[in-house]
């Protein structure tokens, strides 16, 4: 591929000079202080905004006299680690080197046979040694013990960013291990499958349309961010940005809280006396309800564990929400019957993306007897049980003001 060595002050051979990046505005400087406040998603997309990243691969480290030219090391090449990897090959990025390590032998013989990087080197250490962006693609659990170990060999001016669902705490283990000058960057891509394992199952377009979490810590560098930010367009992934607390609560709620319902909703049957029954009956709503079970238990471990505070917030909502649901079942078929027509027309507008507007969020009225929305939103089925509800509730309010009437006259 061309790759060589590069002296600070020279250009490479067929490699225009980097334009120095511009100095962030004032609202910029104003919007990263702000994003790193808690909850402060408007502050966070301004910040975002402010920033339109190089092509991936132009950092720089600064480590003794040379570095190497445009180093990307991945270090975990299974299905994530190794699709990225696809993904930044397709992408023939120039001068620009991408080198792999995994600590399986089987992964690290797939990476190489797939032409997943470059390079496969021989540990952790050598494959961030210059490289000035780097992407750790393994388990959470084992991110604190790997975050130390690759320190030492860390130029300065180097991004490291991550790929695990929880964030709160790799910055953490981050802020204690990097040294000065090397910038973390939070990042967690909302795609593949989770019963899929391994590089063979790899591919370069996974992340294509994907939305991409990044979680920067409040000292990574503006060039970090924008190398981390080119990486991400360059797989064809859509960078949002939150907090790493904002990042944990949210993600409790739509991803790590169904991985333990499923598992939950699982393990109560199959423990029950009559799971044969059970079994035999199972059709595909329960095998939908219960498909995280498929996923690999190791990483749905490391998850929980790693944002535990969050996913039991959301445990205990949970369960609240369930006892109003139970306590619902005692009330007129009419109330239960609304309470899930709202949830129906609800589920259909965040599937249309019509829910997703920061200032929605009020539960929807039922639709009446005469709202043209009520056909677009709802079967005609419900559409016409609406309208016949509506008419008894009508019927029965016009009851209840006739014997107020009388009341009154008495």
């Amino acid at each position: 591929m061309g790759i060589g060595r590069h002296r600070p002050g020279r250009t490479h051979r067929h490699h225009h000079p980097r334009p120095r990046p511009a100095a962030p505005t004032r609202a910029c400087r104003h919007a990263f202080r702000l994003y790193h406040a808690p909850h402060d998603i408007n502050a966070a997309i301004l910040w975002a905004k402010c920033r339109e990243p190089p092509a991936v691969g132009l950092l720089h480290p600064e480590r003794g006299q040379e570095a190497r030219v445009a180093r990307i090391a991945i270090i975990g090449l299974g299905y994530i680690g190794g699709s990225i990897g696809l993904g930044l090959r397709a992408a023939k990025l120039r001068d620009t080197e991408i080198v792999g390590f995994d600590d399986w032998r089987s992964a690290r013989r797939a990476a190489d046979k797939q032409d997943a990087v470059d390079q496969i080197v021989g540990s952790p250490r050598e494959a961030v040694d210059g490289a000035g962006l780097v992407i750790l693609a393994t388990p959470p659990a084992s991110t604190s013990e790997l975050l130390e170990d690759i320190a030492p060999a860390l130029g300065r001016g180097a991004a490291v960013t991550d790929t695990a669902a929880s964030k709160v705490k790799i910055e953490e283990w981050a802020g204690n291990h990097l040294p000065n000058g090397v910038s973390f960057i939070g990042g967690h891509p909302l795609a593949g499958d989770a019963s899929a394992f391994g590089i063979d199952n790899a591919s370069g377009d996974l992340f294509r349309g994907k939305r991409w979490f990044l979680s920067p810590s409040p000292n990574a560098s503006d060039s970090a961010v924008k190398s981390v930010l080119g990486m991400v367009r360059e797989l064809g992934a859509s960078p949002h940005f939150l907090s790493s607390e904002e990042h944990d609560y949210v993600l409790a709620g739509v991803s790590h809280l169904p991985l333990v319902v499923s598992s939950a909703l699982f393990t109560m049957l199959r423990g029950s006396d009559g799971w044969p029954d059970f079994g035999r009956a199972a059709g595909e709503t329960f095998r939908s309800m219960t498909a995280y079970n498929s996923g690999d238990p190791t990483m749905t471990t490391e998850i929980a564990v790693t944002n535990r505070e969050q996913v039991q917030h959301w445990i205990d909502r949970f369960v609240l929400e369930l006892n109003r649901v139970r306590n619902l079942l005692d009330e007129e078929e009419e109330e239960v019957f609304k309470e899930y027509s709202t949830a129906q027309i609800n589920h259909a507008k965040f599937l249309g993306g019509d829910d997703l507007d920061p200032d929605a969020g009020a539960q929807p009225d039922i639709p009446d007897a005469t709202s043209q929305m009520a056909a677009l939103l709802i079967s005609p089925r419900l559409y016409d049980r609406v309208r016949s509800m509506t008419k008894r509730s009508e019927e029965r309010e016009k009851e209840r003001e006739s014997r107020g009437r009388r009341w009154g006259r008495g």
